[in-house]
């Protein structure tokens, strides 16, 4: 059943690619950049998705569904050009559009390759676009990279976490960060997705990650052989602030700001979040004669 279903899915492609063929007139080249770009852009996806621990069977679904939207919006600009053939002959339309949607694609991929750990700059993005004009659209205006919203928490994680002196409460918190970081990651991929204007969907699909993110800290801490004490001091310190954070993320996801808005006040209130923990286990190891 599952390779029936596969054959479909391809077959539903090669005929979309062979009918958007039929109407590409002299962008066929450009077409084939921006498919490659997809596949790309859903290799890198599906990459974060697997070193995040957070990888399903959707990749290839993403994928279909990318291509036909896409095929569908450069056929129906290719279309208005064919209507209006009487009147002007051009391609400059549909070549417009496929040249946005590579732009979309490539920053994209970048974003995920930082997330992958690839050292791009951080203004990259920001200069790329700035300097970048299609002719008809001027500037184009797409969301930065996502990941200069993180670099306050591995700021955190190189700086603030290595003074204290006991290595358990060190481990505690760089595992809790890391896997926050990830979890901020997520959010950020879930703001960019086509449903997020959906509220009640992005708070679920957010508190999922949450969820999920506070699994993998219990199985890590154990993985590590944090002593319970330690665990047990932290998880009693730092209770009322989790409940603090999830009632502000709700707050967040409930809003009617814009989705760049929620995502810089996601941020935030982790930061804010991750702040408290710091100062927690401070006083904690002052109370215990680090």
């Amino acid at each position: 059943m599952n390779r029936t279903n596969y054959l479909i899915e391809v077959f539903c492609i090669s005929g979309v690619i062979g009918i958007i063929s039929r109407f590409l007139g002299g962008i066929e080249t450009s077409y084939i950049i921006l498919l490659v770009l997809v596949v790309i852009d859903t290799l890198t996806g599906m990459a974060v998705a697997i070193k995040n621990k957070r990888f399903n069977s959707k990749g290839l679904s993403k994928f279909i569904k990318k291509v036909v939207t896409y095929s569908v919006s450069i056929m129906t600009v290719r279309l208005l050009e064919i209507g209006i053939l009487t009147l002007v002959q051009t391609t400059l339309l549909s070549q417009i559009m496929v040249a946005f949607l590579e732009v979309t694609e490539t920053v994209s991929i970048l974003e995920n390759l930082t997330l992958l750990g690839v050292p791009i700059p951080k203004n990259f993005m920001s200069l790329l676009l700035t300097h970048l004009k299609i002719p008809g659209l001027g500037r184009i205006d797409i969301p930065g990279n996502s990941e200069d919203n993180l670099s306050d928490i591995e700021e955190l994680i190189k700086y603030q976490i290595p003074t204290f002196n006991d290595q358990y409460i060190k481990r505690l918190l760089e595992i809790k960060f890391e896997v926050w970081k990830s979890v901020a990651q997520q959010v950020n991929i879930i703001l960019r997705e086509k449903d997020a204007d959906n509220n009640e969907l992005i708070y679920y699909k957010i508190m999922a990650e949450i969820e999920l993110g506070f699994k993998e800290i219990e199985e890590k801490l154990k993985e590590e052989k944090i002593p319970r004490e330690y665990i047990e001091e932290c998880s009693r310190c730092s209770q009322h602030k989790v409940d603090k954070w999830l009632q502000k993320v709700k707050s967040i996801c409930f809003s009617q700001e814009s989705i760049e808005n929620k995502k810089e006040q996601f941020i935030e209130s982790l930061m804010v979040f991750l702040y408290q923990t710091i100062l927690s286990a401070r006083k904690g190891a002052d109370n215990n004669g680090e």
